[in-house]
């Protein structure tokens, strides 16, 4: 199982989504703009109260709508949170893929000493 997670995430284009993650961040933060600006105008205007049938139906599509601007505002502060929190993670995976490089070289110097110490300790 471990094998198979790891083999995903080697199949990650890992600089593509580093060099992407800015731009989600800035798409998300536009829809949320985007939406939130849209809700702010819509409740500023009155209600319109109901006079006949078909003003009942036109309320109840106006409130339909409404549901429904509430629900995608809900879902572009998820895609806002989803994106800042992706923009985190790829900071994170820069900051280990750098430490893995560093313990990388660390570990080859130690087994270059290591092999270094030990001829000298079998030429004696």
């Amino acid at each position: 199982m471990a094998i198979g997670w790891l083999g995903a995430v080697k199949a990650v284009p890992w600089g593509d989504v580093i060099a992407a993650a800015p731009t989600v961040v800035q798409g998300a933060n536009a829809l949320w703009d985007r939406v939130a600006g849209k809700r702010r105008r819509e409740d500023d205007a009155p209600p319109v109260p109901p006079a006949s049938g078909a003003d009942a139906r036109i309320v109840a599509l106006e409130q339909a709508v409404a549901e429904l601007q509430k629900e995608a505002q809900a879902a572009s502060q998820l895609i806002r949170s989803l994106a800042e929190q992706n923009a985190q993670l790829v900071r994170e995976v820069g900051g280990l893929r750098l430490r893995i490089r560093l313990l990388t070289v660390a570990g080859a110097g130690l087994l270059v000493a290591v092999g270094v110490s030990l001829a000298t300790a079998l030429s004696r």
